[in-house]
């Protein structure tokens, strides 16, 4: 029921800060990379994206005023349990 495109782009807090400021200065950049998705409004996508190694990795929508509304988080990946 959205209206507006949105994406998603897995990154560090530091890349997707500065991929934020690129995208406001090309607001109709689209990605065409493994870890980026961006969607126009009412559709669904999907990442499939394999964690290969502990800790935190941040995800963010960088449509321009998207980031500064808050559209951002985290994941946190354990260390895989020893078999």
């Amino acid at each position: 029921s959205g209206k507006i495109k949105h994406e998603l782009v897995l990154g560090t807090e530091k890349e997707l800060k500065e991929h934020y400021e690129v995208m406001k200065k090309n607001p109709e950049m689209e990605h065409d990379e493994p870890s980026m998705v961006t969607l126009a409004s009412g559709k669904t996508g999907e990442i499939v994206w394999q964690f290969t190694k502990a800790g935190k990795v941040d995800f963010a929508c960088l449509q321009p005023g998207h980031y500064d509304a808050g559209m951002k988080g985290a994941v946190t990946v354990a260390k895989a349990a020893r078999k």
